[in-house]
């Protein structure tokens, strides 16, 4: 019995998909934008260094104007693009940024310092107080608290000598005088102008009635007679 040769089936040939187009490059992608220059750390400067990073700025503008991001410049250090130039002006502004605001915070730092040194000062005083009070001005053991013992100064019988007699020199140049000395001071004073006082006009005195309201025969009362002084004890009167 003769058998039949199966022939296996032609391969089919797959459509090849269509070739995917050569794809473009995409172009460079931008720098960020500048960063803005703000004002100095105090407030009130207007120094080289805003006007610095203006300069920069302004540089950066111009070159992403006017030229194209793979534009290459020779510069001294080699070939540069424009982008690779751009970020390397703007590296500069915003560290000058960033210098600004660690010296805000700096200053802020400074001024909670200084208030905190208000309140405290006080309170050491009086701790320095009371240890004075309890150990002694001159005593070792200040030591240990942080404060500085009072220097007592011991000097030598000659010195002493020595200090008293400048002293002595020095008060009779000088012509100083104690307390004493000053009230043995006395007699008139010479060479000074006394501007004498100018009294006002006198008012006339009203004379006193005669004795009984008698008058003068002038018309004007007679002025009143003065009493007699009493005798003293023991003195003989003459009648």
């Amino acid at each position: 019995m003769a058998t039949s040769k199966k022939t296996a089936p032609a391969p089919t040939t797959l459509p090849t998909a269509n070739p995917s187009p050569t794809a473009t490059p995409s172009p460079l992608q931008s720098p960020p934008a500048p960063t803005p220059v703000t004002g100095v750390a105090n407030g009130s400067n207007t120094g080289t260094k805003v006007e610095l990073q203006s300069s920069y700025l302004a540089l950066i503008a111009g070159l992403q104007a006017n030229f194209q991001p793979g534009d290459t410049f020779a510069v001294r250090t080699g070939i540069m693009t424009r982008d690779q130039l751009v970020a390397e002006f703007q590296g500069f502004v915003s560290c000058a940024e960033n210098t600004k605001s660690s010296n805000q915070a700096w200053k802020a730092d400074v001024q909670a310092e200084r208030a905190e040194l208000l309140q405290v000062a006080p309170l050491r005083a009086d701790v320095k107080g009371i240890l004075i009070a309890r150990l002694g001005a001159s005593s070792s053991q200040l030591v240990g608290y942080g404060f500085s013992p009072k220097k007592v100064t011991v000097r030598t019988p000659a010195e002493k000598a020595a200090a008293a007699a400048k002293a002595k020199a020095t008060r009779a140049a000088r012509g100083t005088k104690g307390s004493a000395q000053k009230l043995l001071v006395t007699g008139n004073v010479t060479g000074v102008t006394i501007t004498p006082m100018i009294a006002g006009p006198s008012v006339p005195a009203t004379p006193a009635p005669a004795a009984g309201g008698g008058s003068a025969g002038n018309g004007a009362s007679a002025p009143a007679a003065s009493p007699t002084p009493p005798a003293p004890a023991g003195t003989p009167s003459h009648s």
